[in-house]
């Protein structure tokens, strides 16, 4: 894995601009709202967790320390690879997360992962702030291995920021485990109330660490546990009452996705998961797009586009209006809205893009993609609402992203590109479409991505239900 190493540094400051973008409506400025930090949901019900979810029987978690919240929760299936761990969800795809354990008695913690941002960290035990006592937390007494510095730990997220010290101890997901460097918070901004998270995994290019630590991903690849430092992510829609949302560390899971997988390298000019963007098209429409690039983020959940490129794809979406950065769209738009990635389109599904209601009528929606600058004129932020419809994998060793037409998913090929697929190729089309045909995502079977994959076995999906369920602390 041709990534630097770092020396402990005594300082760390770190912001997490890409990671977490803030962003409030400007209408409801003085609303519950005001609390969130991202993401961020519109509408009257924001701060209704529960809204539209059944409720059962409550399940208690195992910590029995200062817990008085309720979240709920989807858990996934039990993962179908080695390495691998099932993705849960918040009920409304705002935050992705899986659990991790912590330290020599295996406290169990939800952590968000985020390939905006290279930080991890957990809320600690010595945190009292109500951000902290309404999470699981992490300390001396849950850990007979656990090592503390002076070194101070803070990350910044706009106006959310958690602050604390850095620690050191064993943590273990997804088949390792591994002694690892991470922030234990113990101040954290009122932010953070509303998400089930009890931390942040980093799992940004990790050249771009700037906490002066190996980051998770530095850590496995240099155990030379993988026979590839990549990640495979499938993130699903609860939408669709979907439970199939994973995460494979060193390969793919090619029951996740239909086609071949095709790559494009990260921007030279950048640290981040950044990679350069063909167009969008929108009701088949191309908008002729130059000269822009996208953050792969799955710590974001909506799309960010600069304000002019969000008005010009809205221009062509059927009945939008503007309302400042965001706009209204019919809550029955079926328009098709597509990406193009190394000459390869990819749907946004409306369930995705048509976001809450804007008005009592129940006819108006908010769109989930929004005119905000998160970074450069020409530089998009793609969230899970794009990264729903498609299967990615996250390239450490050759710095590219990979994509694949996720199951239920459709993805294109454009005309003037060759269907080929090549391992070593940064931009390959799919070789399974004819060129400028749809290739539909099915649930048969399917044939391997061209991403270097470990060996397993193909076994069907373990059994397992989603549990969805009111979690109370004490």
């Amino acid at each position: 894995m041709h990534l630097p190493q770092y020396a402990l540094s005594t300082v760390v400051l770190s912001t997490g601009v890409n990671a977490f973008y803030p962003y409030l409506r400007t209408s409801v400025a003085n609303s519950a709202l005001d609390r969130r930090f991202y993401p961020y949901q519109f509408g009257a019900s924001v701060d209704d967790d529960t809204a539209g979810l059944p409720t059962l029987p409550l399940k208690k978690r195992s910590t029995p320390r200062r817990r008085d919240n309720h979240y709920t929760v989807i858990e996934g299936n039990p993962p179908s690879t080695p390495n691998s761990v099932a993705v849960n969800d918040d009920g409304q795809d705002f935050s992705y997360f899986f659990p991790m354990e912590f330290g020599s008695k295996n406290q169990s913690m939800w952590m968000l992962f985020d390939t905006g941002g290279t930080n991890t960290w957990a809320f600690s035990d010595d945190c009292t702030v109500k951000a902290c006592e309404m999470h699981n937390t992490f300390g001396s007494s849950d850990s007979t291995t656990l090592q503390t510095s002076t070194d101070p730990f803070n990350v910044g997220y706009g106006t959310g920021t958690v602050t604390g010290i850095l620690g050191n101890d064993i943590v273990s997901f997804a088949d390792f485990s591994m002694n690892l460097t991470f922030g234990l918070v113990n101040n954290a901004s009122s932010d953070f109330e509303d998400y089930p998270m009890d931390g942040i995994l980093g799992l940004g290019r990790s050249n771009s660490s700037t906490t002066g630590t190996l980051t998770a991903m530095e850590t496995i690849a240099q155990s030379n546990t993988l026979q590839s430092n990549i990640i495979g992510i499938s993130l699903q829609r609860s939408s669709d009452g979907a439970k199939d949302g994973e995460i494979t560390f060193g390969g793919v899971d090619d029951t996740k996705f239909t086609g071949n997988i095709t790559y494009t390298d990260t921007s030279s000019d950048t640290t981040q998961w950044r990679i350069p963007l063909d167009d969008a098209v929108v009701n088949g429409q191309p908008l002729n797009f130059t000269g822009k690039s996208a953050i792969i983020d799955t710590g974001t959940s909506y799309i960010f586009l600069p304000p002019t490129d969000a008005a010009a794809v809205h221009a062509l979406i059927s009945g939008s209006a503007p309302e400042g950065e965001n706009f209204k769209i019919p809550c029955s738009s079926n328009t098709t809205v597509q990406f193009t990635i190394s000459a390869v389109t990819y749907d946004v599904s409306p369930k995705d893009y048509v976001g809450s209601t804007a008005d009592n009528t129940g006819t108006t929606c908010y769109s989930n993609i929004i005119g905000v600058q998160t970074s450069g004129a020409d530089t998009w932020l793609l969230g899970d609402v794009f990264l729903k419809n498609v299967y990615s994998v996250f390239d450490f060793d050759q710095n590219r992203i990979g994509f694949a037409a996720r199951n239920g998913t459709v993805a294109t090929t454009s005309a003037n590109t060759a269907a080929t697929a090549d391992s070593t190729s940064p931009a390959t089309a799919s070789a399974d479409s004819p060129t400028g045909t749809a290739a539909a995502a099915t649930q048969s079977p399917v044939q391997t991505g061209s991403a270097a994959s470990f060996a397993h076995s193909k076994a069907a999906l373990l059994a397992g239900a989603i549990s969805i369920y009111t979690l109370v602390y004490v």
